[in-house]
């Protein structure tokens, strides 16, 4: 119906957290009928200005239940309770420091208008959301953000 149903494959917008195991929380779960037009705008994020600079990505994690994304030490107003938020991965290879520089200056130019939130983990994973245009890095702060260098 809003024409992002091609971004990516609907099993991957429903995985949980990467600590669903040790939480004792469910592996796959749908965020409620309520909560699914929130992921739009950071889907149309990801088809537009994403995927055209890095490549194609997986979602690792998305929607998280009240107790799953406490448990895995989300913030307590995660962008992730009320599925607007969406942790990704390139399929193709790139460096840490290229996919960064790359995904920073696409929020840079563009995130603002999307209303994107950008954060950074280890490794090749990072964090797209559109809940507010901020970005943070590993420890959770902005001042931290790999994007401010």
């Amino acid at each position: 119906m809003n024409g992002v149903e091609h971004v990516l494959p609907t099993w991957q917008l429903v995985r949980t957290a990467s600590m669903w195991r040790e939480c004792g929380g469910p592996r796959f779960e749908a965020a409620p009928f309520v909560e699914w037009p929130h992921v739009v705008r950071t889907l149309r994020f990801i088809s537009a200005h994403v995927t055209p600079v890095i490549g194609p990505v997986e979602a690792v994690s998305g929607y998280r239940n009240e107790s799953l994304n406490q448990c895995s030490g989300g913030a307590r107003e995660s962008a992730r309770r009320h599925f607007f938020a969406l942790d990704l991965v390139p399929l193709k290879p790139i460096s840490r420091e290229g996919m960064i520089r790359s995904i920073c200056a696409i929020h840079g130019f563009r995130g603002d208008g999307y209303d994107i939130g950008l954060g950074f983990y280890s490794g090749l994973r990072f964090h797209v959301d559109s809940k507010g245009f901020r970005r943070w890095g590993s420890n959770g702060r902005g001042e931290t953000s790999p994007c401010n260098v």
